[in-house]
């Protein structure tokens, strides 16, 4: 079940916080006035605008533009958790020393941010001086007007598919790219907000899914999608989708009377 608590901070323009637990699918394309700066705490986040879709995964922070249409959701059907920060442009604006910030970073990976963002949700730490330290290192993150992140792989999903998982190797994508590993890898993370070898990981773990669904030993699961054993399988959607293969078995079946 979801759990949703919404708080309000009494510095800074009355910075509103929320957070949310279990989540699966909640908001439709919706937008704000002020930047979404959400710590995901489990499971993996799908933030589709527009014009493309990014995912954050647990430790991340995932950033939603100000005033930009976009809906989030949950990677799994198991939800997925968050803290949410507010925050005002202006607010941005001043910490980024008077100069308007257009963009951030979609996915930003600081964990003296994300463990700020969580001593503040739990209350440990509550001062002005704390969530000014919060501001000031998101403003580190802007991007220029002219660093616009354009997604050419829109047909990644397909060719994954149609080569099968031990041909997709980080040196097989760039080639079939034609770009240099490094630029590849740059290029990609920010179009998806995630690292391709991470997103070829949940494109695994999708098919790992169906076939635990349809009553597959969990061992042949593994070998089939690409893993070395078991416990590599259940590391991995422990990580992306906050449950194990055994969760995944015993949640298709149904009793009946």
């Amino acid at each position: 079940m979801a759990f949703f608590k919404y708080l309000r901070s009494s510095s800074l323009d009355n910075t509103e916080m929320f957070m949310s637990a279990n989540e699966v699918d909640y908001f439709p394309f919706h937008m704000h006035d002020y930047y979404c700066v959400s710590v995901i705490t489990d499971g993996t986040e799908v933030l589709q605008t527009r014009q493309s879709t990014y995912y954050a995964t647990s430790g991340s922070i995932s950033i939603t533009q100000a005033n930009e249409a976009h809906k989030n959701f949950s990677l799994d059907e198991s939800g997925y958790s968050y803290k949410t920060l507010y925050v005002n442009p202006e607010v941005l604006k001043y910490f980024n020393k008077g100069k308007a910030v257009n963009k951030l970073e979609r996915v930003i990976e600081d964990q003296c941010i994300t463990n700020a963002i969580n001593a503040l949700f739990d209350g440990s730490v509550i001062c002005n001086a704390h969530l000014d330290g919060i501001i000031k290192n998101l403003a580190k993150y802007s991007t220029g007007p002219g660093e616009q992140n354009i997604d050419v792989f829109t047909r990644i999903d397909e060719m994954i598919s149609e080569a099968g998982f031990e041909k997709v190797t980080l040196d097989w994508l760039a080639r079939s790219f034609c770009m240099s590993k490094y630029h590849f890898i740059r290029r990609f993370k920010a179009a998806k907000g995630i690292t391709p070898q991470a997103y070829v990981t949940i494109s695994r773990l999708k098919a790992a899914k169906s076939l635990l669904l349809n009553g597959a030993p969990v061992k042949d699961v593994a070998f089939a999608t690409g893993f070395y054993d078991s416990t590599h399988l259940n590391t991995a959607l422990k990580k992306f989708f906050g449950v194990n293969a055994c969760a995944i078995k015993n949640s298709n079946i149904i009793h009946c009377t």
